[in-house]
């Protein structure tokens, strides 16, 4: 299996306890395939010492550092890293191996077998009812305005070709929702099944507020034209640290 740089990026928010074993577990992995990895850390405004984590890192392991000068949210996070990311294909994948980077192979086979993107369909995770009936109403909502079906199951862990990749980095940042912008410029989407797993260090960032606000915000971008990104998106970053990649 090769694909010559495969980037990644991963949204990081007050989980500086988490960080090292993240980049030491994706450094694992690309060591079994015949890929670079890019690793891009968008820290989101953490108050905690995440950024530090990141420029200590970043001296070891082949890693972009980029800092949002505020909290945006995990998606805006996730299309500052895309901006950055140059490899042949990228994974997409949360900050606190919930997304098993062991499963990253494996989707990495699944695009190249079809050429196209793939997502993470994730099972035997226990979630609350709450947020299982919440998710399913969101996503069969999404569904319906845009008019192509996302699952529940399914999240932003999945890779990415380039090709996707690029034409989503010329969609207006405003309200930006990741599974929605990969359906509207790729269609209905390819998945294959992962086992998702525990949070490796502390809790989620999210709590109720933050769960509405990120469902008004994704039927909002659903229900948005694919405009072109403006140039105030870079207005965002205060910060970037990055390392040659290991060879």
């Amino acid at each position: 299996m090769s694909v010559n740089v495969v980037s990644v990026v991963s949204p990081v928010c007050q989980h500086a306890s988490g960080i090292e074993l993240l980049v030491k577990s994706l450094k694992e992995v690309f060591d079994t395939i015949d890929s670079e990895p890019e690793i891009i850390l968008v820290d989101d405004g953490s108050l905690d010492n995440s950024w530090q984590e990141i420029k200590c890192l970043e001296k070891e392991y082949p890693i972009i550092g980029l800092k949002h000068s505020r909290n945006m949210g995990q998606h805006q996070a996730i299309y500052t890293g895309l901006l950055e990311a140059s490899g042949n294909m990228v994974i997409v994948m949360d900050c606190d191996l919930q997304d098993d980077p062991a499963n990253i192979p494996k989707l990495i086979e699944a695009s190249i077998n079809t050429n196209a993107s793939v997502v993470a369909f994730r099972v035997t995770k226990n979630n609350h009812p709450y947020y299982v009936l919440s998710s399913k109403l969101l996503n069969w909502l999404l569904s319906k305005i845009i008019g192509i079906p996302i699952h529940y199951k399914t999240g932003n862990f999945g890779c990415y070709q380039k090709t996707c990749v690029d034409r989503i980095k010329q969609i207006d940042r405003k309200s930006f929702y990741f599974p929605v912008a990969v359906r509207k410029v790729e269609g209905d989407v390819k998945s294959i099944v992962v086992q998702h797993k525990e949070r490796s260090h502390g809790e989620s960032t999210y709590n109720f507020g933050s769960h509405v606000k990120l469902a008004f915000q994704a039927i909002h971008f659903s229900f948005r034209k694919s405009n072109l990104q403006s140039s105030a998106s870079v207005e965002l970053i205060s910060e970037k640290v990055k390392s040659k990649l290991l060879s």
